[in-house]
């Protein structure tokens, strides 16, 4: 990826600056399917509560077979 090049310099030099705080991550490709994955796993979070708390949310013959009608 083309931004990379630019960004791992960056991220590296930031994270060298003394008392700075909370270092940022250098491996840009990393950090993208993190907070991917955590969107994913908050959207499937989401999903779950509705289908347990929302009878009408249980649309499949599995569903309602595992959480009941």
């Amino acid at each position: 990826m083309e931004l990379t090049k630019y960004w791992e310099p960056l991220a590296t030099a930031y994270n060298n600056i003394p008392f700075q705080g909370q270092d940022v991550t250098a491996d840009l490709e990393a950090y993208v399917m993190d907070k991917t994955m955590d969107g994913l796993f908050a959207k499937l979070a989401q999903e779950e509560a509705m289908i347990r708390t929302d009878p009408q949310a249980r649309v499949t013959e599995l569903l309602q077979k595992v959480f009941g009608n």
